[in-house]
């Protein structure tokens, strides 16, 4: 039986620019997606799963993200403080002390995800095999991704690293969700770089591994896409 995996980071320390005004006024991952913090859903997925502790890095706005966080009892936090935000690589290498040497769920605080059947989370974890993998990402078809219109993420998910590969539903996208191993932080760079840099080192040296999500997805970086989350949910109920 494989092991459960016990923490996660929630990566919460972005300017949150493309959501201005909002973020003028308040940290990213509090602005509300249908009456709720956008970091809570994410929190709540984790919370079900059993997670023991979550890191998140704060830094615009962070003493209004620090006080929901003490607010939020179910869960035990522990903070990484930015300076000015270090992009997602620099993010997770800054919280290098706190991560520990163990396995853990990096989750995006700007995207929402509905399951079927079995959870995203506990899937990613009976497929994660650390011997083989130093990254375990989930990933969305392109066609079913609410939010995402461009990039480049579709290029680390390919038909010989992706478990469960199916044509009909490619091209996939990286949905902000995963594993990771921390040893792919202890030669990263200090400073402020994206987490892309670790990804492209892990698929060369055939490391970095794609699971496709079974369920709904949605990132809301941007107001057009809160609007469309938004919708969603109404259409669900």
């Amino acid at each position: 039986m494989r092991r459960k995996i016990k923490k996660a980071m929630v990566l919460a320390a972005g300017y949150g620019t493309r959501l201005k005004p909002l973020t003028e006024r308040m940290p990213k991952p509090l602005v509300p997606v249908s009456g709720k913090p956008m970091i809570e859903y994410a929190l709540d997925r984790l919370l079900a799963y059993g997670i023991e502790e979550v890191i998140v890095n704060v830094s615009h706005h962070k003493e209004q993200l620090m006080d929901y966080l003490s607010k939020f009892k179910s869960l035990s936090f522990k903070i990484s403080e930015e300076a000015a935000p270090l992009e997602t690589g620099g993010g997770l290498k800054q919280a290098l002390p706190l991560v520990g040497i163990e396995p853990l769920f990096s989750i995006n605080s700007d995207i929402l995800w509905f399951d079927e059947n079995e959870t995203a989370l506990e899937r990613l974890a009976q497929n994660w095999d650390g011997s083989k993998m130093d990254f375990l990402l989930l990933a969305q078809s392109k066609s079913k991704a609410v939010g995402h219109d461009k990039g480049e993420d579709h290029l680390f998910v390919k038909r010989e690293n992706t478990i469960d590969w199916n044509e009909q539903e490619a091209p996939y996208i990286v949905a902000g969700i995963g594993i990771f191993h921390p040893r792919v932080l202890l030669a990263a760079p200090n400073g402020k770089f994206s987490v892309k840099i670790l990804w492209h080192q892990a698929l060369a040296q055939n490391r970095l591994f794609c699971l496709p999500h079974n369920g709904q997805w949605l990132q809301t970086g941007t107001i057009d896409d809160i609007k469309k989350a938004e919708e969603f949910f109404c259409k669900r109920k």
